[in-house]
């Protein structure tokens, strides 16, 4: 049996899969979609860029569309959908996935559900790897603007209207605008056309393409960065609103509420997400490396941060399964130091401590 080099399509919705075997110039949505090439895959979903004409090249209209799979298509129509939907009143479409329709495709794994929205670019961590090649992070500068970008979508999030935990604010949920006008997608498929459609074990198998018609570069001047880049916080597979519950087997950045044997989550967790994504991109590396147990996991943090363990999770049995002080563990504060002049380490550390925060408020939110 051949192996598939992304979505296992041959795994079924009973195994808790269940991918969409999509094809190059297949139709969706009885004939209204055709799809042009692969964006992208992911755990629960893949993404393609789809064509719809109204009569001529003019009127061709481009579109993302999230194909997910047939064991989480019910989920993501109850809980996700209310969400994008919810969004649309109050978000800039700039910078969140912007949610056009929906509509339902059958195959052989069964029926999946499928949102249209706004296609994107590159993700964001194609920059951060270029910039490694010459230093350790991003600019403090990038890093700011990038911050505060992903600081007013929380802000909208977390707000009165919306109430939404985002759950994924990670690097790779961080990604670039595209141009999406049809001329300018024309121009970047004739240039760059699909990859051609392979067979593995009876599934057509068809390699991501990201659109990047639209490249920046972690040189270009601030007066450029701010004035014309383009950041999406996407990835909002995992977002809910209340009452917050963490799900079972995710990761949230081992925000240390989600470690405790009655663990929870909220507002907080996706600020302590963030801090540990400013981190990575301030210095090139992830603030935690520890992937054991969650006693484990908890432990580095308290030690990173130099923190003591408060006594109302005393009587948790994380907590009380934690490993001794290890003394041989780098400060988050002298981490920065080792990768930024003293100045930024300074205000770096001061801001994260902010968002890094071992004991979880009721409320806690972007503000």
């Amino acid at each position: 049996m051949e192996s598939f080099p992304e979505e296992p399509l041959s795994l079924s919705a009973a195994d808790g899969f269940g991918y969409f075997p999509a094809d190059i110039n297949q139709t969706l949505s009885g004939g209204r979609y055709t799809i042009v090439r692969k964006l992208g895959w992911g755990p629960r979903s893949s993404t393609w860029l789809v064509c719809e004409k109204d009569g001529g090249d003019l009127d061709t209209c481009y579109s993302a569309v999230q194909i997910f799979t047939a064991a989480r298509s019910k989920e993501v129509e109850s809980r996700l959908v209310p969400i994008l939907q919810k969004m649309i009143c109050y978000a800039d479409p700039s910078t969140v996935p912007c949610l056009r329709s929906t509509f339902w495709e059958s195959s052989i794994h069964g029926e999946h559900v499928c949102l249209v929205m706004k296609p994107h670019g590159l993700p964001f961590s194609d920059v951060l790897r270029d910039a490694k090649s010459r230093q350790a992070g991003l600019p403090v500068l990038i890093v700011q603007f990038t911050t505060s970008e992903i600081v007013n979508v929380l802000d909208l999030l977390h707000g009165k209207k919306v109430r939404v935990m985002h759950a994924g604010v990670k690097l790779e949920n961080l990604v670039l605008g595209a141009e999406t006008s049809a001329h300018a997608l024309q121009t970047h498929i004739s240039e760059n056309p699909p990859s051609e459609t392979q067979i593995v074990d009876g599934f057509p198998v068809v390699c991501s393409q990201p659109l990047a018609n639209d490249p920046v570069d972690w040189t270009d001047p601030m007066r450029w960065v701010v004035g014309c880049w383009m950041l999406v916080l996407a990835g909002f597979g995992h977002a809910q609103g209340a009452p917050y519950t963490p799900e079972s087997g995710f990761d949230y950045s081992s925000a240390p509420e989600t470690l405790l044997e009655n663990p929870t989550c909220g507002f907080a967790t996706d600020i302590w997400m963030l801090g540990c994504l400013i981190f990575h991109l301030l210095t090139g590396s992830p603030l935690l490396s520890s992937t054991g147990t969650p006693s484990e996991r908890l432990g580095e943090i308290r030690d990173v941060l130099q923190d003591r363990i408060p006594n109302s999770w005393l009587g948790d049995a994380t907590v009380q399964a934690l490993p001794k002080e290890d003394p041989s563990t780098q400060s988050l504060e002298q981490r920065l130091k080792q990768n930024l002049k003293e100045d930024e380490a300074s205000a770096a550390y001061r801001f994260l401590r902010k968002c890094l925060v071992l004991v979880w408020m009721l409320g806690s939110s972007s503000s």
